[in-house]
């Protein structure tokens, strides 16, 4: 969530775990704007052709909240939405659960869910470096990778103490980095019955009509 563009990574996941990274959009219109709300909206609810005859829809996604007016915004969209797993998240650093919703004592709290956001890029960078666990569209453009490649992994002392952290390279932006980790915490939020996912694509239900979204590939 920028004050001027949404940036969102639609990430499919194979029965033994792997990470399809389907595509990054961008949609360009102030935070503050309605109809850039709308064109997210509408990107939650499209549905794509599977190759087996079915479609694929939006699961899950979490949405990261940031703070100030981003994050009352984000959790007035969410909030109506949570029935179809559409969730503000709010990125913890240290080591914690990927996904879990918060137990605050007011009801604003008690909507977000807190994403560790330090164990979630280590898990991505382990997939990385082993190079068979995610998958990425032949359509990303080079500057998706170039921030992908945003952070790097490093240790500081701290009284004497080791810690592990992430920093970011100077001169790098991190959308598609940051996308990536809301989108496999999207993953953790839902348990899905891969045989019955199968049946379901192998139906082919009625197609539904076209959507058009005003988005664009992220550009430089």
């Amino acid at each position: 969530m920028q004050d001027d563009r949404i940036e969102a990574t639609v990430v499919g996941w194979t029965r033994e775990g792997a990470a399809l990274v389907l595509g990054h959009l961008v949609i360009w219109g102030a935070f503050t704007d309605d109809t850039t709300w709308l064109e997210l909206d509408e990107l939650l609810r499209t549905k794509w052709k599977h190759p087996n005859g079915g479609f694929l829809k939006v699961d899950a996604a979490v949405i990261d909240s940031g703070d100030g007016d981003h994050a009352d915004l984000v959790l007035g969209f969410c909030g109506p939405r949570i029935s179809r797993r559409v969730f503000a998240g709010k990125g913890m650093s240290g080591t914690r659960p990927g996904f879990m919703m918060s137990r605050g004592k007011s009801a604003k709290t008690n909507r977000l869910a807190i994403i560790g956001v330090d164990v979630l890029k280590s898990a991505i960078f382990d997939r990385l470096a082993r190079g068979n666990t995610i998958r990425f569209s032949n359509s990303l453009p080079t500057v998706y990778y170039e921030q992908l490649a945003s952070e790097r992994r490093v240790i500081r002392y701290k009284r004497g103490q080791p810690s592990r952290r992430f920093e970011r390279i100077p001169g790098r932006r991190a959308e598609s980095l940051d996308a990536l980790v809301y989108a496999t915490a999207a993953r953790q939020a839902v348990t899905i019955n891969f045989d019955q996912r199968a049946s379901e694509l192998a139906a082919a239900p009625v197609p539904p009509p076209p959507r058009v979204i005003r988005s664009e590939w992220m550009q430089r």
